[in-house]
């Protein structure tokens, strides 16, 4: 397993996909935080009424997750697809390596890009916002908190991501289905937060007719698509379920549900690998 772990990091580090991802990831860090610094340099009277946290680097430590997810589709796809198409994962089986090894060995050296490209835009969006924007106002511990919460989802979004490649011997077909997932799932993913936060009454409203001069009024009615029962309880369960909408409620600064994301995140990881294992046990390498 050792001598696994050391080839596929060797590899890893010599891979041109992972380098541009990892500096796509720094540099999207960099990109997102010189764009706030010249549209707060623009509209300076509008940033002074919202307050600090939006003149500042906050809302942009953790909103890059949502695009580097895609990024780790593309390495992913591309990193496991190549090894097939070398065959190398049949070379690894000849020399004597059991399954199980190498498809936890990609499991851990996957984790690890992720993280990795995750870990670098946070880093340059913290580096640019400290130059240009005076920092943060968040709180380390606040920090320290979703980072882990999106470092956790995003190595469960990179177990399915790998079952998925893992599943295909094709390059170009993996890659592509990783991020059609991917994109599916962040559709998932919004319409379930716009849904969740949709208000149970719509608000009162007051208007003066034009014509007669008679003030109208209505007062707020329950709003229709507002979930109750069961129904929100399953759209609440997968907004905690789906990595992407973990991702999302870390960007969204909603810290309430850390403990249980991270519980579900152990359980996607544990199950996609007990998967995994067993359909590559199966699968017949050409």
């Amino acid at each position: 397993m050792n001598r696994l772990l050391i080839a596929e990091f060797v590899r890893l580090c010599k891979s041109f996909v992972f380098k541009l991802g990892f500096f796509f990831s720094a540099g999207l860090g960099i990109f997102i935080v010189i764009m706030r610094w010249i549209d707060v340099k623009k509209h300076p009277k509008a940033y002074a009424q919202l307050g600090a946290e939006y003149s500042s680097a906050d809302g942009l430590i953790f909103v890059g997750g949502i695009y580097v997810v895609f990024v780790v589709a593309v390495v992913i796809g591309i990193f496991i697809g190549t090894e097939y198409g070398d065959g190398t994962i049949r070379n690894k089986l000849v020399v004597g390596h059991k399954r199980k090894s190498i498809y936890a060995s990609k499991l851990v050296v996957c984790g690890a890009a992720s993280l990795l490209m995750h870990g670098s835009y946070i880093g340059a969006s913290l580096a640019a916002g400290s130059l240009l924007l005076e920092g943060t106002t968040m709180e380390g511990k606040e920090i320290l908190l979703f980072i882990a919460a999106g470092s956790a989802a995003m190595l469960a979004m990179t177990a399915i991501l790998l079952l998925i490649s893992m599943s295909m011997q094709s390059k170009a077909a993996g890659s592509v289905v990783c991020l059609l997932v991917t994109m599916v799932m962040l559709f998932a993913s919004l319409t379930i937060w716009q849904r969740m936060q949709a208000p149970k009454y719509s608000d009162g409203y007051s208007y003066m007719d034009e014509i007669t001069g008679e003030i109208i009024t209505g007062e707020k009615v329950e709003n229709p698509k507002y979930l109750t029962g069961v129904k929100r309880d399953v759209y609440e369960f997968l907004n905690n379920f789906l990595p992407i909408s973990q991702l999302y409620q870390v960007v969204m600064g909603e810290s309430g549900n850390v403990g249980t994301m991270t519980l579900y995140d152990c359980l996607i990881i544990f199950v996609t690998m007990g998967g995994g294992i067993l359909m590559f046990q199966k699968k017949d390498l050409k």
